[in-house]
């Protein structure tokens, strides 16, 4: 169900399918391939996202981490503190 939001509220920024990366953004058509995709937006989605709507990229990766780590989705959960120390 998050993946699935998170990609219509996408859509609802203005964001397209995405062909360039294993991303929230990808365009699947059951659900076995949805399962198969990230929760998140790759780094040109995220772009995107913020050009559509200024945020603080750094305090938005944390709030991910934390619901993340919450819900204990480990794999997001890797991915999210990868991408929080690549800003560091």
């Amino acid at each position: 169900m998050i993946k699935i939001s998170s990609h219509e509220i996408g859509h609802m920024f203005g964001i397209s399918h995405c062909v360039n990366a294993n991303c929230v953004m990808n365009g699947t058509n059951h659900l076995p391939e949805t399962d198969s995709h990230f929760a998140r937006a790759c780094s040109l989605c995220q772009q995107k996202l913020s050009s559509s709507i200024k945020f603080n990229n750094q305090k938005r990766l944390v709030e991910l981490r934390n619901f993340f780590e919450k819900q204990h989705l480990n794999t997001e959960l890797t991915r999210a503190e990868q991408d929080l120390n690549l800003l560091k």
